[in-house]
């Protein structure tokens, strides 16, 4: 059984654009694109859609 990566816990607002970043309530990674929008990379995203986020919004990114 594989263990999941290593990630840790950051706000929306400090991710960098263009950096990649799992959202926990979608169980998702997600590419940010701007101050409020990021698009879905895994699952049925494709890159091309944007999904808004909160500034407050908890994420993680693998380390």
């Amino acid at each position: 059984m594989t263990q999941p990566p290593a990630r840790r816990r950051i706000l929306f607002r400090d991710v960098a654009v263009g950096q990649r970043f799992y959202d926990p309530i979608s169980a998702e990674y997600f590419v940010k694109q701007d101050e409020v929008l990021a698009a879905m990379v895994t699952g049925i995203g494709d890159g091309s859609v944007p999904d808004e986020f909160e500034a407050d919004d908890a994420v993680g990114i693998d380390l």
